[in-house]
């Protein structure tokens, strides 16, 4: 009995580690998570295109998309607050899963203000109130990019900025205003023909990030993540 209680404790101290080891070998070197823009059915909507470059310069990455209600109209200010809590528990939730895996956020119009909001905080209107970014520090430490398209928090002088607008969004954040940790990390790409991140007056330019500067995001990608 002195020799079996002990080797009975170790089988159930291994059992644990075992079902860690086989969930980990399970996990992608690379996960981006898309969140779409409003009024879409849920999926990634004009974020695929994006992610399915990534996709192509990383085999084997695989992704999820963002479950929010993407709501437009009357339901746009309760949308971004529950994308913003869905960014922060479904990144979170995939981190603690899978903490050696690098990710990537790829958002677009709305789905670029909730990931906009969740990594670098509000306040938001009535959508968000506090300043504090959500997301937990040591989640955060696993997203190595951040991509955002058609940013309705667009505001210019960001040092992450790409493209012509020089006007800010319709939920603009504040002159002056940075990104308190992840401005190293995100990519936000705007024109100043895009009704919904500046004040131009072309909505379908507002479809086109991808097309005209997805290879650009895909190598900022690329030199974020590096060779996995």
């Amino acid at each position: 009995m002195k020799v079996s209680t002990p080797l009975l404790f170790l089988s159930g101290a291994l059992a644990s580690p075992s079902g860690d080891i086989e969930a980990r070998q399970s996990c992608a070197k690379v996960h981006v998570f898309g969140a779409r823009e409003s009024t879409l059915p849920q999926g990634y909507g004009s974020s695929q295109a994006m992610i399915q470059l990534i996709q192509g310069a990383y085999p084997g990455t695989t992704s999820e998309a963002i479950v929010y209600p993407a709501g437009g109209g009357d339901a746009y200010a309760s949308s971004v607050t529950a994308g913003i809590k869905a960014v922060v528990d479904q990144v979170s939730a995939y981190a603690r899963k899978c903490p050696d895996s690098a990710l990537v956020m790829v958002g677009y119009s709305q789905g670029a203000q909730i990931m906009d909001d969740a990594f670098c905080g509000g306040p938001d209107g009535s959508s968000m109130s506090g300043t504090a970014a959500p997301m937990p520090a040591d989640v955060g430490q696993k997203v190595k990019a951040i991509i955002l398209m058609g940013d309705p928090r667009n505001v210019p002088g960001l040092p992450y900025n790409v493209g012509t607008a020089r006007a800010g969004g319709f939920a603009a954040r504040p002159s002056g205003y940075q990104c308190p940790v992840y401005s190293d990390r995100i990519k936000s790409y705007c024109d100043s023909q895009d009704p919904y991140c500046s004040n131009g007056n072309d909505a379908q330019h507002h479809q086109q990030y991808v097309q005209i500067y997805g290879q650009q995001a895909l190598a900022f990608v690329k030199q974020k993540v590096g060779s996995v």
